[in-house]
């Protein structure tokens, strides 16, 4: 992503989407991005960091405690940039070294209710164990490979993985970032939604939960969802948890290993530290999810979601992205289909609600100040973009053509935020 300036005005180019705009010289143009934080290359670093974590007890200590001969391990599936790889050779290292043989370990993809990994997807999950060890997607909807745990304090039945539940030794490996109603990613997210059945899911993201004043991006404290979810790991029993942050590049940055609560907490900690991000309202505001999000735009309106705090009426966002396998998501798309009137959609989901109707309800929080929503994807049927009450666009030069023109201001500001998801965009003005 480029923007440089030029004889005849501004010029932003997104070489990987192979989109791009040319903006008049005389509106005041500028990017915004979250913060870049250097690349942790040293996997004898990676290495270090689990053999001796911040919190809680070593892997050897676990294995000798818990007389360990199986190990679960649970990963995350495409739609999260993890280097998987990297993480999940240093953690089988440090556990083939207890004599925890290779067939013994099963990694487990935590995939919620996302469609399951493909083998390309496993293979790269994976990278130099692939072949080694096995792997499989969680199944949300067999029941049959469902076990009961009891119900959390919120009446949240706990109905989990039971292949992974059943072995030793309990593993998770994930990322944190800012998140649109648990606070964060990685963690316990591992568990729930991960590994989690259908009907847990359903229950920890119902309306009421997600639609929490504290049910937010960057908050944990009072907020429901995450409680609920950190009590359905604790259920689980996560013994070890490594967690991971990412730069710009989605390089690996840093890494947090230990027990699942305080882990998780350090590598909150410094995201909150490193990655706020000053943001000043412009009058017209471009923004794209990037990769992995990218996928469909069910995940990548997560882009829009993550700047639903800062976003006000005045301000027309511009959203490109690619989404190859569409929108991927029915039942959102069937809940905005439901009826004309944005309220009535909002009361057809809760009484209707299903898992991915989620962002139906957050994506509500910013239609309902009215921001104009432009869309420019060659991958979703324009109709179905207006029924999602936003705007398509054949090309990103259409979209900036219309939103100055259909500005209130004869040369209005314009912002460029690629992936606002991964930062914590806190307003300024």
């Amino acid at each position: 992503m480029v923007l440089k300036k030029e004889k005849d005005g501004w010029v932003y180019e997104d070489q990987r989407l192979h989109m791009q705009c040319t903006i008049p010289a005389a509106c005041e143009v500028s990017m915004l991005q979250t913060p870049d934080i250097p690349e942790l290359r040293e996997q004898e670093k990676i290495e270090q960091e689990i053999r001796s974590p911040g919190s809680g007890k070593t892997l050897t200590e676990l294995v000798k405690e818990k007389k360990a001969k199986t190990v679960s391990i649970l990963v995350s599936d495409a739609t999260r940039a993890v280097p998987t790889a990297k993480l999940a050779f240093a953690v089988v290292k440090e556990l083939q070294e207890n004599q925890i043989a290779l067939q013994d370990i099963t990694f487990f993809v935590a995939i919620g209710v996302h469609r399951p990994a493909t083998e390309a997807e496993c293979q790269e999950i994976l990278g130099k164990l692939y072949g080694k060890v096995r792997i499989e997607n969680h199944t949300p909807f067999d029941k049959e490979n469902l076990l009961y745990l009891g119900d959390t304090k919120r009446g949240t039945p706990i109905y989990v993985n039971q292949r992974a539940y059943e072995c030793d030794l309990h593993i998770q490996i994930g990322k944190v970032e800012p998140h649109e109603f648990a606070g964060f990613s990685g963690g316990r997210k591992s568990v729930l939604p991960g590994i989690a059945g259908e009907e847990t899911i359903q229950i920890n993201h119902r309306p009421e939960m997600i639609l929490d004043p504290k049910a937010g991006i960057g908050i944990l404290e009072g907020n429901p969802v995450h409680e609920d979810m950190l009590e359905a790991a604790e259920m689980f029993r996560i013994d070890f948890s490594v967690n991971c942050i990412l730069n710009n590049t989605l390089q690996l940055s840093a890494v947090y290993a230990g027990t699942l609560k305080e882990c998780h907490e350090q590598a909150v900690q410094y995201v909150k530290e490193i990655l706020g991000v000053p943001f000043k309202k412009p009058d017209i505001l471009i923004t794209t999810p990037g990769l992995p999000l990218d996928i469909d735009f069910y995940q990548a309106v997560k882009a829009l979601i993550a700047l639903t705090e800062v976003l006000e009426e005045s301000t027309t966002v511009i959203l490109y992205c690619g989404c190859k396998e569409g929108i991927n998501s029915p039942d959102m798309l069937s809940a905005f289909c439901s009826d004309e009137s944005l309220e009535n959609v909002v009361a057809y989901t809760e009484e209707h609600y299903k898992i991915q109707m989620d962002h139906v309800l957050l994506l509500s929080k910013i239609l309902r100040k009215h921001v104009r929503i432009f869309v420019v994807c060659p991958n979703i049927k324009k109709e179905d973009v207006g029924e999602m009450f936003m705007f398509p666009f054949d090309s990103l030069q259409e979209a900036v053509d219309e939103a100055i023109r259909s500005s209130e201001r004869k040369d209005p500001d314009i912002l460029i935020y690629p992936r606002p998801q991964t930062g914590l965009p806190e307003k300024t003005d």
